[in-house]
């Protein structure tokens, strides 16, 4: 595999292959501050992503920026759940 003088990669016959798919980068660091666990594979998928397209491996590339999409929301929901239980666990303890 060779690369053209802006670093995107190329098929020796087809010329340049598709852009990068988005990393989700940003929503993998909000993740984080929503919830750690979950919201570190995010950012784990999320900057594997840019690796994976500069490797020549789209396809791979492409379900890493799902997964990261897809831990950011499990995150996030898990932030939102979390959230609620302790709400109600408050208004049922002053009960």
């Amino acid at each position: 595999m060779t690369h053209c003088t802006d670093k995107q990669p190329v098929d020796g016959e087809h010329g340049p292959l598709a852009p990068p798919p988005a990393s989700h980068l940003p929503l993998a660091i909000l993740a984080i501050i929503a919830f750690f666990p979950l919201g570190v594979m995010s950012l784990t998928r999320s900057v594997t992503v840019g690796n994976l397209w500069e490797q020549g491996d789209y396809d791979a590339s492409v379900r890493a920026s799902a997964d990261a999409k897809s831990w950011a929301m499990r995150s996030f929901s898990a932030a939102v759940a979390l959230t609620v239980l302790a709400s109600v666990g408050v208004l049922l303890g002053q009960r």
